[in-house]
């Protein structure tokens, strides 16, 4: 029995008829009527759980029953306008006809019948019969059948209705705060948040504030709602109303807010808040318990509001309310992380607040001053009682109880400055405890040595560093303190404390009596403590802290020797200074290469050398990519004297090559043969370099990234003839071209290495010598087929293929051995290009076909390779779709089967489906087709949906008339989809609701279009794109008002978040003003405005008063 019970707190309903009712009850009559019906249709689902179920469920009828003639009492009313609210509720039965009549449902209707029935037998069910046991279950179940028709029927005719129930509002709104009124609003209007939210943001009226609070409108709050891992918060528009009415009636509200139950609505809790701060804070801070508990509710900016009424009550004065909330609001809170003390680099703790980080600097810097201001040094303490808090928080468990707090690495300076990177609870509290000692000092509230002696107090390092840092800003009223610090050898040697003491004594060296100069200097003589350290470079920081100009004359000389010999120490007040690195720089800039001859340059190339041991300093990489730069401004300039480049480091040389190919691309060009001379030079040298050791990022290790260059040249050359090579370099470009088709890279191990990743076969390819050169030597073949276009004899010639090109048959031949070239990334190469290699010779992609594209399971990985390279990068051609039909059917029996080893630009399904709807269209293949029939059996519904949009999409874009045959032929299709979905409609969902594409794409006809659309929102109440469907549907409502208006309706109904409801307005109404218009259309687009009015857009109520 008990596990049964607990069952109910995840009841689910049998049926969406129930769901459907239940929601309808909750949203047209009320929260409690809705609660009844869930609880019978769980008792009539758990028949066996209560001896008494049938008792019940009479009762829960009787009492759903009673509240919804109490709602429909507006609309008899509205129909009989002899019918007041005080007479409507005469005897059971002539009600229930009052109440049929004015919803146009005939007394011989089914359900009227059912209503007349169930009034005569509700009250016999509810109750006992003598001592009898209960009623059969039986017995109670015919009428439970008929009830829930009745509610079916009845609900649908309120919400018809609904705008009704603003009229009865508007006429509250303006009437007489009577407990008449009120008692109608409590039981006639139906409690849902639309009609609430109607009432109380138009109602202006403090007197209604008692009256309301009297019947029980304030008294529960809405709670959060947690479903399904997530959590919202629903509005209250009762507070906002209270929120308003605080001005007027503070103690009331106050009166009211400490009745009202407790909520973690953070929605409902900042109009609470809202409310204590237009009341007066002597009144307000009678909420300070619940205050305290709101300022536990995380979310949104429920906390800035807490610290806006912390701020408030701190200007009233109301000091121990304050420090209550303030300590409440800026708790720290152990992190989430616990330390691993097993591991001695692990993580230390993180301490957090209750909320964000950044908001919790923002209430500290925005609303705790005040505080500081009404109290002075309390305000002060409990900062610092938070800040130790986040310390001991933040430590490890083994560390010694002792005062590092390692400040010195998560606030590196106590002042704002950018080497503070962190935005955490401690790096917040170390800034409000600074900015509160310099609020007290400045204002007169607490004297320098108060707040030295609150800070001394704490033991942590920080708070010794908050002290150096408000001794240097009032120095002046300081000077024996200063002098006393600053003559402490602790506090000298200190790194944790390094940063403030330096500044202290920068500022303060020339005020120190003379003792005090000469100890410091006497410290700086002998050296650091530490032996380990290097004695000049110390002495040397130092010297720089007190700086040069305080200095007497003989430790000047000193500190200029110094400098002479180890530099100019940089940011010396830190002890770590951290910095970021953009990338490899450079000797010389962009302006300075270009001043210089391209003799001079090469010079400069051949003898610099970058400084050892220089972290993040000038690299040939760095002087590299400058040259590149260079180059590709005044290609020409660098192609005449690329033979001198010879011999220069790699690194020079490639930066040369690449230079030249970004000039291409920038459609400039330059002399040829020195840069030819210059490539087969590169490629004539051993790849390795025996003893070269060249860092990651500093400079090239070998020959192989000039080579790649290289390929990557000449790629950039034949792409459309950008580079204009002469034709009679032929012979010596492919002499630079085939060694690089041999070069080793990519490896196998560096396939191994990128499967799996972002590096897919295609992307590797273009990234590697070998892929770039593969690539290249297609380009190469285009380019002498556009050289042989142009001859006379060129049909003779281009139709002999390859025999025209043997050298480039050879190189295709030999890499598609595997036993060769195992590579994926090259086999990729033919995929990306097949459509060309049959433009260059047919027979010979006939031929080779079944290598590159192999159908058997041991040679699936190279059949991905280049299936997905040609499906993701290729168009559909006709004449390569009837070489590659079978490789087509390959692909489809693979469907959602073979493994996804690389991700790819898009996913080879998803291309597949749009390569076939082309070749639909184009009618290389009919509805019968084997290869197609397959395409939409194996596909999922995802996949066929993105079929059906990818037509959609490109009719809508296509600006030229379609012919008939083809839309002819997309109807056939689309009818025969509808069809396949009306079997199955829960497994083809999304392939329906992309029909909206069809429909938007205004290429067919209208009636045809909008029928189909109807159809497929009475199979699936979705559609894409939903915004355009509503745009198009406004446009054609003039001719089509009835359908257009019932695509609307269910348009409207499956959006549950109102989003396209509020963000389409101006089309929605064109719809509804058209089907007004037509005598047709008039009572649904009626039964609409109805509807829109109960999800709470009553803004189109002006239509029907027209």
């Amino acid at each position: 029995m008990e596990n049964q019970f607990l069952d109910r707190q995840v009841f689910e309903f049998s049926n969406q008829r129930q769901r459907r009712i239940y929601e309808k009850i909750r949203e047209l009559v009320g929260p409690g009527p809705a609660s009844f019906f869930k609880d019978a249709c769980w008792m009539m689902n758990n028949p066996n759980v209560l001896e008494s179920t049938t008792y019940f469920v009479g009762h829960c009828m009787r009492e759903i029953e009673s509240a919804l003639r109490d709602v429909l009492k507006p609309i008899q009313e509205f129909a009989d306008a002899n019918i007041n609210s005080a007479d409507s509720s005469g005897e059971h039965k002539k009600e229930i006809q009052r109440i049929l009549r004015s919803l146009e449902i005939p007394e011989n209707d089914e359900v009227a019948k059912a209503w007349f029935e169930l009034a005569e037998n509700l009250h016999r069910l509810a109750h006992r019969r003598a001592l009898e046991p209960p009623r059969s279950l039986e017995e109670v179940q015919r009428f439970w059948e008929k009830f829930q028709d009745l509610l079916d029927t009845v609900l649908t005719k309120i919400e018809s209705k609904f705008l009704i129930y603003f009229s009865v509002l508007d006429q509250l709104l303006v009437g007489q705060p009577t407990e008449e009124n009120i008692k109608r609003l409590r039981n006639e209007i139906p409690n849902n948040f639309v009609t609430r939210r109607y009432f109380f943001d138009r109602l202006e009226n403090p007197e209604l504030v008692e009256k309301l609070r009297d019947q029980g409108f304030f008294k529960k709050p809405p709670h959060p709602i947690r479903e399904k891992g997530s959590i919202s918060f629903p509005r209250w528009p009762e507070a906002k109303y209270l929120a308003r009415m605080a001005k007027h009636k503070p103690e009331l509200i106050a009166r009211i807010i400490l009745e009202m139950e407790d909520t973690e609505n953070v929605a409902v809790l900042e109009d609470l808040v809202d409310a204590a701060l237009s009341m007066p804070p002597d009144i307000s801070a009678q909420l300070a318990e619940k205050a305290k508990k709101w300022a536990e509710v995380p979310y949104f900016f429920l906390p800035k509001k807490i610290g806006e009424l912390m701020a408030h009550w701190a200007k009233g004065r109301k000091i121990q309310e304050t420090i209550n909330l303030a300590r409440t609001l800026l708790d720290v809170l152990p992190g989430e992380r616990e330390p691993d003390i097993e591991k001695p680099f692990s993580l230390p703790p993180k301490p957090r607040a209750r909320f964000d980080a950044w908001l919790y600097e923002q209430i500290l810097q925005n609303y705790y001053p005040e505080f500081v201001k009404a109290v002075g040094l309390p305000a002060l303490e409990l900062l610092c009682d938070l800040l130790e808090k986040a310390i001991r928080l933040s430590r490890r468990k083994k560390e010694d109880d002792d005062s590092e707090d390692f400040s010195c690495i998560w606030r590196p300076a106590i002042e704002d400055h950018p080497q503070n990177l962190g935005h955490t609870v401690k790096d917040a509290l170390v800034s409000a405890v600074r900015d509160a000692t310099e609020l007290l000092v400045k204002s007169g509230q607490a004297s320098v040595e108060e707040v030295i002696e609150t800070l001394d107090q704490r033991k942590w390092k920080v708070f010794r560093r908050i002290t150096l840092h408000i001794l240097r800003l009032f120095s002046e009223q300081a000077q024996a303190l200063i002098v006393a610090c600053l003559t402490d050898r602790d506090l000298f040697e200190d790194v944790g404390a390094q940063h403030e003491y330096a500044l202290l004594l920068r500022e303060n060296f020339p005020r120190l009596p003379e003792e005090g100069k000469q100890k410091i200097l006497e410290w700086i003589e002998e050296g650091p403590r530490q032996p380990d350290q290097p004695r000049e470079q110390w002495q040397l920081r130092r010297l720089t802290w007190i700086g040069l100009e305080n200095l007497p004359a003989n430790w000047q000389k000193r500190y200029r020797e110094l400098v002479a010999k180890y530099g100019e120490p940089e940011h010396q007040e830190f002890p770590v200074y951290f910095t970021s690195w953009i990338g490899p720089t450079s000797p010389k800039t962009e302006q300075e290469l270009k001043a210089m001859s391209v003799e001079e340059i090469v010079e400069f190339l051949r003898n610099w050398k970058p400084p050892a041991r220089a972290l993040f300093g000038p690299s040939p990489e760095g002087l590299g990519r400058v040259l590149q730069e260079v180059v590709a401004d005044d290609p020409q300039r660098f192609a005449k004297g690329a033979e001198k480049f010879k011999t220069l480091d790699p690194t020079y040389v490639r930066a040369l090559i690449s230079g030249l190919e970004v000039a291409l691309k920038k459609q400039k060009n330059f002399e040829w043969s020195p840069v030819l001379k210059l490539c087969r030079w590169v490629v004539e040298q051993p790849r390795e370099i025996p003893g070269r050791k060249a860092e990651i990022m500093e400079a090239d290790p070998d020959w192989g990234w000039t080579r790649k260059a290289i390929a990557h040249l000449f790629l950039t050359a034949f792409d459309g003839d950008k580079g204009k090579v002469s034709f009679e370099a032929r012979e010596e470009i492919w002499d630079i071209l085939k060694p690089l088709t041999d070069d080793p890279d990519p490896t196998p191990k560096d396939e191994e290495r990128y499967r799996g990743s972002t590096m897919d076969p295609a992307t590797l390819s273009i990234n590697t010598v070998r892929g770039t050169a593969m690539h290249a030597v297609i380009q190469y073949a285009l380019w002498v087929r556009r050289h042989l276009e142009k001859q006379p004899d060129a049909t003779e010639r281009l139709s002999r293929g390859f025999d025209e090109m043997p050298e480039v048959r050879e190189v295709l031949e030999a890499h598609l051995d595997i036993n060769r070239d195992p590579s994926l990334a090259i086999r990729s190469v033919y995929g990306q290009w097949f459509p060309w290699l049959v433009l260059l010779d047919q027979n010979w992609a006939e031929k080779w076909k079944a290598q590159i594209f192999p159908l058997d399971a041991e040679s699936e990985a190279y059949f991905d390779a280049a299936w997905n390279t040609y499906i993701i990068f290729c168009q559909p051609y006709d004449n390569v779709f009837q070489i590659l039909r079978d490789v087509y059917a390959h692909a489809v029996a693979r469907i959602s089967q073979h493994e996804d080893r690389f991700r790819y630009l898009a996913h080879p399904d998803v291309r597949l489906a749009e390569h076939l709807m082309v070749f639909y269209w184009r009618g290389k293949v009919d509805l019968k087709d084997p290869l197609f029939v397959s395409f939409w059996e194996k596909a999922s519904d995802s996949l066929r949906a993105h079929a059906i949009e990818f037509i959609g999409r490109s009719l809508k874009y296509t600006d030229e008339p379609i012919p008939n045959e083809i839309i002819e032929q997309l109807q056939k299709l689309w009818s025969e989809r509808f069809s396949q979905a009306k079997r199955y409609p829960a497994k083809h969902e999304r392939e329906v609701a992309v029909f909206g594409w069809w429909f938007v794409s205004g290429k067919f006809d209208i009636d045809w279009s909008v029928t189909m659309l109807l159809k497929a929102l009475k199979l699936v109440p979705k559609t894409e794109p939903a915004d355009m469907v509503i745009e198009r549907l406004s446009e054609i409502a003039e001719t089509y008002p009835l359908k257009s208006g019932e695509c609307l309706r269910r348009i409207a109904e499956e959006d549950k978040e109102g989003w396209l409801l509020y963000t389409n307005e101006e089309t929605i109404r064109k719809v509804l003003q058209f089907g007004l218009a037509n005598p047709n259309a008039r009572r649904r687009a009626e039964e609409l405005i109805n509807y829109l009015g109960s999800r709470g857009f009553h803004n189109y109520r002006d239509l029907l008063r027209v």
